[in-house]
């Protein structure tokens, strides 16, 4: 297992953080079981680095609080008390998603909605996420913050003073083991809303490492500009099916997404070097034989004036003997050599 925050305050990794969401649900608890069992083998498979589900119960929303707009409009015709209740997952399903996650060397973590959430689930995860909605749940904070072990804040739909307000409740405990993800609380969330340009924003704000929790339908386009932004976290939602019922499946990514997605974040993520401009291994091999050089293109005698076009060109010197940088042209023009040159090979100042 990846030391996540080790690795996230030096840049150095990317986390990729498969979110099952709500879609381990079928019916029963043997089939749920059973699914979410499936999606965490999936994930694994698929190269992540953890999996995430939700814990909460029916009691994060007030008593008849009503219908989403946007669940309804999936079909979702229930209010949001009775949904939350349907896809709760139970605390005695935790220690079993635990054990299986660590039979496929995948990282176990789960969202909470509530501080006794927080204290089943801590003992089976070793990062903690809060959701965007729970930015400002103050006993949630303290009790995240009590763990010790690292938080990822996603920020969907906060201003940067709740954000500031957060981590400053945490700091409070001594606790500075803190990620932030940029996200955008919309299901699905248009490309045009993803406001990827904050994330270096965020990291120089706060110094601290920042990603992308994505809720945008497209399994490339967000995620891998965000690592180009300098993010090195990224979430996102995956199903086996998207035709199943629930809040979650028809934005999520299907397996084969979800793989093409890892896949190309790991490529992406490497190909992006360090900030020093520097001739790489992988191209010194051509720039000896075709960054131009000062070459003899006749013969040239003891004696002999360096004249450019006459005796001298700036050539690419191919496998022959290389010249100098063509900068220091000056140095040599006009001057006598010193040494019996052959036609093509390079011409040093020790040559002056």
């Amino acid at each position: 297992m990846k030391n996540i925050f080790k690795t996230l305050k030096n840049s150095s990794d990317l986390f990729i953080i498969a979110e099952a969401g709500s879609n381990w649900k079928r019916g029963t608890y043997r089939e749920d079981l059973a699914q979410a069992k499936k999606l965490i083998k999936t994930a694994s498979i698929c190269g992540a680095d953890a999996i995430k589900f939700q814990t909460y119960d029916a009691n994060v929303y007030v008593q008849h609080a009503g219908k989403s707009n946007y669940l309804s409009k999936k079909g979702l015709n229930k209010s949001v008390n009775d949904l939350f209740n349907e896809f709760s997952m139970p605390y005695r399903m935790l220690p079993k998603l635990k054990h299986y996650c660590q039979q496929f060397n995948i990282e176990f973590m789960s969202t909470p909605f509530s501080v006794n959430d927080v204290h089943a689930i801590d003992k089976f995860v070793n990062i903690h996420k809060l959701a965007s909605f729970e930015i400002n749940h103050i006993p949630m904070l303290h009790a995240l913050a009590k763990t010790k072990k690292p938080i990822i804040i996603s920020t969907g739909a906060s201003t940067l003073d709740e954000i500031s307000f957060a981590l400053k409740t945490i700091k409070k405990f001594n606790h500075n083991q803190i990620c932030l993800l940029q996200c955008t609380s919309k299901y699905p969330a248009s490309i045009e809303s993803l406001n990827l340009s904050v994330i270096p924003s965020l990291k120089n704000k706060y110094k601290i490492p920042v990603g992308l929790s994505d809720h945008s339908l497209d399994p490339l386009i967000a995620p891998l500009t965000a690592v180009g932004f300098g993010a090195n976290i990224i979430e996102k939602h995956f199903t086996l099916d998207k035709s199943l019922d629930g809040p979650d499946h028809y934005f999520s990514l299907d397996p084969t997404e979800l793989e093409i997605m890892i896949s190309a974040l790991r490529k992406s993520f490497k190909s992006k070097g360090n900030i020093m401009k520097q001739i790489h291994n992988d191209e010194k091999e051509l720039r000896k034989f075709a960054h131009r050089s000062i070459q003899a293109i006749k013969s040239i005698e003891v004696g002999d004036k360096f004249i450019l076009g006459h005796n001298i060109a700036i050539l690419r010197p191919g496998n022959r003997k290389r010249g100098m940088e063509p900068r220091f042209l000056q140095k040599i023009i006009n001057k006598k050599s010193k040494s019996k040159i052959n036609t093509g090979d390079g011409i040093l100042l020790t040559d002056v």
